[in-house]
């Protein structure tokens, strides 16, 4: 627990975004804070420095304790602790604002999407929520390094047959640093407003062209697989991205591996069909479905699914 704290303490542009977006919603004297997986603190303890009126810092384990003696050593004396999960609170707020960083390197993998439905509760109405919108994106990788720095089994030798061992690990996700130049046509495929009542299940179709549109015209490239990442409109006008071409963050990218290369020529369409379910029953499962299309005719498809990257 204590090396992701640190992660996240150490992260300045994460810690200016959220500093820019509390110093233009926090009204001093005024703003009410319910702060949902709160961690060391560190979030409602800049917004009581900036004057809200007071913060309920809500958060299970160990970190309580320590948030606690953090709050009493800063001299900060406006805060209630709460040592539980929020979901399992039964009294809060209600806030003029709820905060809650709970973002991960998939953005959606620790459950945010039902955590704030929940937390919605602790609110008062017309309450600000942040991050207020996040939005997810999807590339396809025309570099195989990070290909090669997964896809190993059949490499081990020794006459050693690993195929069924190297298909469960290319049924899962790798958070790597990708590099802008082994991405082409990054889209969005996802938007979460959580002013909106959202599913923790989303799903999506992404098409990219080969005709210049989304790709260089005439070229033949391989697809190794695709990237994903996030942006976060933690209030409106102040961003907080993680993709290749954004300043670095503790977050890096998330890597989603092919079976095989999908070789495309000048004409071909690919057609990428997403499916994240991260339900609090679930955790997180996600799975892709790539196919290769010509004059509306399947050429090549493959399908990967987390559950089957699983050892049972």
């Amino acid at each position: 627990m204590i090396e992701l704290q640190r992660k996240l303490l150490g992260d300045k542009v994460r810690n200016e975004a959220f500093y820019r977006a509390l110093k233009q919603s926090v009204q001093s004297g005024k703003t009410t804070i319910v702060d949902v997986g709160s961690g060391t603190g560190f979030l409602s303890f800049l917004a009581s420095r900036m004057g809200a009126k007071h913060c309920t810092l809500i958060d299970y384990g160990d970190i309580s304790g320590v948030s606690r003696k953090l709050a009493m050593s800063n001299g900060i004396k406006n805060c209630t602790f709460i040592n539980k999960h929020s979901m399992d609170v039964t009294k809060a707020g209600p806030a003029d604002m709820m905060v809650a960083e709970i973002l991960g390197n998939y953005a959606l993998e620790e459950n945010i999407i039902e955590i704030i439905e929940d937390a919605k509760r602790f609110l008062k109405p017309g309450g600000i929520i942040i991050p207020g919108r996040i939005e997810q994106f999807v590339a396809p990788v025309i570099s195989d390094r990070l290909q090669k720095e997964i896809d190993v089994m059949a490499d081990v030798g020794y006459d050693l047959d690993m195929k069924e061992a190297r298909e469960i690990a290319l049924n899962n996700i790798y958070v790597k640093k990708i590099r802008p130049e082994e991405i082409i046509s990054a889209k969005k495929w996802d938007e979460i407003d959580f002013k909106k009542k959202n599913s923790s299940v989303r799903k999506a179709s992404v098409t990219w062209e080969s005709d210049g549109r989304d790709a260089p015209a005439g070229r033949l490239y391989n697809v190794y697989g695709f990237a994903l990442w996030w942006n976060a409109e933690l209030v409106p006008g102040i961003n907080l991205s993680t993709g290749p071409h954004d300043p670095p963050t503790h977050w890096e990218q998330i890597y989603l591996p092919l079976l095989e290369p999908v070789p495309i020529k000048p004409g071909q369409k690919l057609r990428l069909k997403l499916v994240s379910d991260t339900r609090l029953k679930v955790k997180i499962n996600l799975s892709w479905e790539v196919k290769l299309m010509e004059n509306k005719k399947i050429v090549s498809s493959q399908k990967l699914d987390m559950k089957r990257g699983f050892l049972v």
